[in-house]
């Protein structure tokens, strides 16, 4: 299994869906490039141009680890990063920074440089003034959040990231309704939210949050529509439910957003009913997709090793292998 992020192709995401010109990413660059919020940041400005330009040249391929570690580190041909972590680290600082400075100084700005989690090839969005141009959002736009975890532990966060990630997919069942992906909505996990600009930026009318609680074999997990220009609810349910229901209750839930926003569900699969092997290999197919999530070498291994575990718990399921 390759252990390089995955490719981003420019023309995908890119200034080419986008209708913004590689000029006028340049000028962003040099605007933040020139601003306060990294000045003194030498290494972290070199990361930025290096990637950026890359990509402008339509050479998205290139940028890995390796290279990025000899152009912008400085290190030696012998540079390895699997022993050596430093691109990676870097690279999470390079996030951190560019969010600071969208918050701050580059609030109003027309276009949005982003690196996306997990990856090195940036993505290039309408920011402020040029969301400002684009037609009000429709009623069948909507975004799921990130579910918060409220077990007893950090451990326990695998099964709420889960548990976005399936309900997205079932909401993409939903005759005409568009659906945020969930790469997309992943990367405000433990941000603030502030619903009239979440929705401005992920240009969506509706927000799904929501909250899971688990104690042993018992979930209680609560979900709310909230109209993303006023921030009132639209409708909020809770449900109380053992883990054998989990498949058939993201199913119920998606149904019942679906009413909620008048919107057909299109036939949904027969229902699975869950028996104690198949729990504990569904468990083990969500770890996998938390850490297959995070983009790392150690966290595919490690997602790999669990899909194997849940494939030979339950091999009538298609879930791990769709994982492996």
């Amino acid at each position: 299994m390759p252990s390089s992020p995955p490719k981003h192709c420019p023309d995908e995401g890119g200034f080419g869906s986008a209708g913004i010109s590689k000029e006028a990413v340049r000028r962003q660059l040099e605007r933040i490039l020139s601003g306060t919020t990294f000045a003194g940041a030498g290494r972290m400005r070199r990361f930025l141009s290096f990637v950026v330009e890359e990509t402008l040249a339509g050479r998205a391929e290139r940028i890995k680890e390796y290279a990025i570690g000899l152009e912008v580190f400085d290190r030696p041909p012998a540079f390895d990063p699997r022993a050596d972590p430093l691109v990676r680290v870097e690279a999470r600082r390079l996030r951190a920074k560019l969010d600071s400075y969208y918050e701050r100084e580059g609030r109003s700005d027309p276009i949005r440089i982003v690196l996306p989690k997990g990856g090195y090839v940036p993505r290039f969005e309408p920011g402020g003034p040029a969301s400002a141009g684009l037609p009000a959002p429709g009623p069948e736009t909507i975004a799921v959040l990130p579910f918060t975890n409220l077990g007893a532990g950090p451990d326990q966060e695998y099964f709420s990231d889960g548990l976005t990630e399936e309900l997205i997919h079932a909401l993409t069942k939903v005759e005409g309704l568009r659906v945020v992906a969930f790469s997309s909505a992943l990367q405000l996990k433990g941000k603030p939210r502030e619903i009239p600009q979440l929705g401005k930026r992920l240009h969506v009318a509706r927000l799904v949050e929501g909250s899971v609680r688990r104690f042993g074999d018992r979930l209680r997990i609560t979900v709310q529509v909230i109209d993303s220009a006023t921030g009132y609810y639209v409708w909020s349910e809770s449900y109380d439910r053992t883990c054998e229901d989990l498949l058939a209750l993201q199913e119920e839930i998606a149904a019942a957003v679906a009413s909620a926003l008048r919107i057909r569900l299109r036939s949904p699969l027969p229902a699975r009913r869950l028996d104690e092997k198949a729990i504990a290999a569904y468990n083990l197919y969500l770890k996998g997709r938390y850490l297959w999530n995070k983009r790392t070498y150690e966290g595919l291994q490690a997602s790999i090793r669990y899909f194997e575990q849940a494939a030979a718990l339950d091999p009538g399921s298609a879930l791990p292998l769709a994982g492996l």
